[in-house]
């Protein structure tokens, strides 16, 4: 970890002040982390929000399901129909979330 050996205070108007209320809020960053990546000029990213982790997790467990689908039809050398049919309908419905995410982060 870098050693901060500068220090500096800063006056900031209303509106400054909350601008970077809100950036930090957005991001999750400590006020000073925010100003070093904006000085830095690195990339500040907004923090997931739940629906995120509720995509993340639809895509694990669908994983899952695909993983439990191929090793059935190795070792069987067929899938049910009604498996797939299960599957696909988790798969379309990660779709749809992911579609939703797209929307708001676009």
């Amino acid at each position: 970890m870098k050693k901060t050996t500068h220090q500096y205070h800063l006056w900031m108007s209303e509106e400054e002040n909350a601008e970077l209320t809100r950036l930090c809020n957005l991001t999750g960053l400590s006020r000073a982390n925010l100003i070093r990546k904006l000085i830095m000029s690195k990339p500040v990213k907004e923090r997931p929000n739940a629906d995120f982790a509720e995509l993340r997790s639809s895509i694990d467990r669908i994983g899952v399901n695909f993983n439990q689908l191929v090793h059935r039809a190795n070792a069987e050398g067929f899938v049910m129909n009604d498996d797939f049919r299960m599957a696909r309908i988790a798969f379309e419905r990660v779709l749809a979330l992911m579609r939703e995410w797209e929307a708001v982060w676009r």
